[in-house]
């Protein structure tokens, strides 16, 4: 098991990605922290994972809030001895983060929601796991999660698209920062994922817009869109020592959809 007896800390867990990447760390052998803001849902995530074997523990924390990121980090750190590894899946509902939105008619604070929230978010998991990583003097794993967004004409999503390129820049200068004391940090770009609540509503916002039915997503090269277990497959890879040699990276998930 390629994260056998690694500490994993998976930010925003109850959605589709966090929830995935948590299931499939453990499944690897990683003893996963899991938080986010459901109660509920970390408990049932909790009780999958374990009915597997797999090694868990969770907390409510908001990894939006600077003092909770910090102090969830900070006694995860002490209780564990060591994190070896962090991956942030925050997102949100399209129309919590102000799109798909005609960008004319956009109010500069819709604007800055994603940037705000999502940013903001992984600045603060990154910040504060890679202070502890410092400390300990074993080097580490920091994962942070865009979409093919940043690579796109995507009409109505001026917001979002804003706010995937900066984590994707961030994460680069990050990388720099950080590696001196052997972190790793990178960033994994997917494409749409048809399972997903996102997708399918940002689809239908952006047709409501266009006046017409969501449009069908063309297929990629390898015949296929791409899935959450594919993206959760990639952090996977980052946050093992398979990639010990791999930082500051993009990596896009996406069937060839864009190279």
């Amino acid at each position: 098991m390629i994260l056998q007896d690694k500490n994993i800390l998976v930010f925003a867990a109850t959605g589709a990605i966090g929830s995935g990447a948590a299931k499939t760390f453990a499944s690897h052998g990683a003893h996963v922290y899991i938080s986010g803001r459901d109660n509920d849902r970390l408990a049932a995530i909790v009780k999958e994972i374990r009915a597997e074997g797999g090694h868990v523990d969770y907390e409510v924390v908001d990894a939006t809030d600077p003092q909770a990121v910090d102090d969830y980090v900070n006694r995860i750190a002490q209780s564990a001895g060591q994190i070896d590894a962090v991956f942030n899946a925050i997102g949100g509902r399209p129309k919590d983060l102000g799109y798909p939105q005609v960008s004319t008619m956009t109010t500069l604070d819709d604007f800055m929601i994603p940037m705000q929230v999502i940013v903001a978010s992984q600045f603060l998991t990154s910040r504060a796991v890679g202070r502890v990583m410092q400390e300990q003097g074993t080097g580490g794993s920091i994962i942070t999660l865009s979409a093919t967004l940043s690579g796109m004409t995507a009409p109505f999503m001026a917001g979002i698209t804003a706010a995937c390129g900066a984590i994707e820049a961030m994460t680069k200068s990050l990388a720099g920062e950080l590696g001196q004391a052997g972190i790793r940090v990178n960033c994994v770009r997917g494409s749409g994922m048809p399972e997903t609540r996102t997708i399918h509503e940002t689809m239908a916002g952006n047709a409501e817009l266009m006046g017409g039915q969501p449009p069908q997503m063309s297929l990629p090269p390898l015949g296929r869109p791409i899935s959450v277990t594919d993206t959760v497959s990639t952090a996977t890879f980052l946050a093992s020592d398979l990639s010990s040699a791999t930082t500051g990276q993009v990596l896009t998930v996406c069937a060839g959809a864009f190279v």
